[in-house]
């Protein structure tokens, strides 16, 4: 896991998703219409091409289309129900849409969050706090 987050100017999908993969596990929820998807997993191996990121593991195949992640924001919050913080990305399309990914750290009840992961995602926070565009893949 590295400790510092990678420089805003830094941040496209390749750089991001690195970073993230180095907060796993996640709580990955995806929504699609009224279908949401949920799962606890590590983001393992990946690369972005032509347009997609591709993350392919024993348990699931990943194909997420990188223009769709137009807008990204992170969350330091306490959760409503449980009481419990969370920390957590949500992706966009644009700034004003509702978010069709969102990405938890996860981590098991009674546990906190290691101090090298809490790290890593305030140095993300920084730059995504009040939202921010993803740059395009070269």
């Amino acid at each position: 896991m590295t400790a510092e987050a990678p420089t805003p100017s830094q941040f496209d999908a390749q750089t991001l998703f690195g970073a993230i993969r180095d907060l796993g596990p996640l709580r990955i929820i995806s929504i699609c219409g009224p279908s949401v998807f949920e799962a606890i997993e590590e983001l393992g191996p990946f690369g972005v091409r032509d347009g997609w990121l591709n993350a392919i593991n024993d348990r699931f195949h990943w194909h997420l289309e990188v223009a769709r992640i137009g807008w990204v924001t992170t969350r330091d919050q306490v959760h409503e129900r449980s009481g419990r913080r969370v920390l957590f990305f949500e992706l966009r399309e644009t700034r004003e849409s509702d978010p069709f990914l969102l990405l938890y750290l996860h981590r098991a009840k009674g546990e906190e969050f290691g101090e090298a992961r809490q790290r890593l995602f305030a140095g993300l926070h920084e730059h995504f706090a009040g939202g921010s565009p993803l740059e395009a893949n070269p």
